[in-house]
């Protein structure tokens, strides 16, 4: 049956399919599969975990999605002085191994702003994500970011150099640095509108708020993770987000659920409480809770629209 179809049908249907079972499939079926395989402008999705097989150089200028599974950072490296890939608008790198610590991190983030056309990237390795160059290569076809594990100066680097940002997965770590908020101040997110954050032990409110401060059009936000700073309690800081007065005239959307680990009295833990007992907080579904371990529990589901 499949012979019969034209040539245009089956295109359309390679267009479907993952490069690997796509090549697996038809390079050696006949002459004309083969040919129509190698020989259109057909965009692929290929999915290509490490030790590909296939004969990679003959699709890089077709490929729009690509997802590299534990690749080392040299292959990667290698990948990308082979081709610019021109027609890739998304990309994702994903591996388990400590290859990517340090340098390699940061030479796989030059090389990805450099990609002319990448409109989608998602990053998810081991160690935490590492900027050593300070001045990088600008993207400006970058919209959407998916990050794994990056502490908020190095995030701030990299937010710099994409400027067309609308959306934001990340998750942050301090990593024993101390964050000095001077050298950032006088950046802002200007198109960024979708926040999603995932915050490790030792990262701070004020941290947390001066980053919200510096996307002055975020439209939705969402925060989990498990924290140790007592300023995640603080409900003015809490209500002013909420409210949207002047740092946030747009945010319409919030969903947050954060354990909050802080020892005090259970007289105190009955005073900290009782400030979250106000009308806004009913509103908009937001609580906190605890427990005798002395661990706060504040969720917040809330949807203006």
């Amino acid at each position: 049956m499949l012979e019969i179809l034209p040539n245009e049908i089956i295109l359309l249907i390679f267009s479907f399919l993952e490069l690997t079972e796509l090549h697996r499939t038809f390079s050696s079926l006949n002459f004309r599969f083969k040919s129509l395989l190698y020989n259109n402008d057909t965009p692929l999705y290929a999915r290509l975990v490490s030790n590909v097989t296939l004969p990679l150089d003959s699709f890089l200028h077709r490929i729009s999605q690509l997802s590299l599974i534990d690749w080392t950072p040299n292959d990667i490296l290698l990948l990308f002085k082979k081709s610019n890939l021109p027609r890739l608008n998304y990309l994702a790198v994903e591996s388990s191994n400590n290859n990517y610590f340090g340098r390699p991190t940061n030479d796989l983030i030059h090389q990805i702003l450099c990609l002319p056309n990448l409109s989608k990237c998602k990053v998810k390795i081991s160690p935490t994500l590492y900027i050593l160059d300070i001045l990088l290569s600008a993207s400006h076809s970058i919209q959407h970011l998916d990050l794994s594990m990056i502490t908020l100066d190095m995030l701030f680097s990299l937010l710099i150099n994409v400027p067309k940002l609308r959306s934001l997965n990340v998750w942050l770590n301090s990593n024993g640095r101390i964050f000095d908020s001077k050298t950032y101040r006088e950046y802002y997110c200007l198109n960024l509108t979708k926040l999603t954050i995932v915050l490790h032990n030792d990262i701070k409110f004020d941290e947390v708020i001066f980053l919200l401060k510096h996307m002055p059009i975020l439209h939705s936000f969402q925060m989990f993770g498990s924290v140790w700073d007592r300023g995640f309690l603080n409900e003015k800081q809490w209500k002013y987000m909420i409210l949207g007065e002047n740092s946030f005239p747009l945010l319409n959307k919030i969903k947050i659920s954060l354990d909050i680990r802080y020892t005090v009295s259970m007289q105190n833990v009955s005073s900290i409480l009782s400030q979250f007992n106000q009308q806004v907080f009913h509103q908009t579904n937001f609580f906190i809770t605890s427990d005798k371990m002395f661990w706060f529990y504040l969720t917040c589901f809330w949807n203006s629209l």
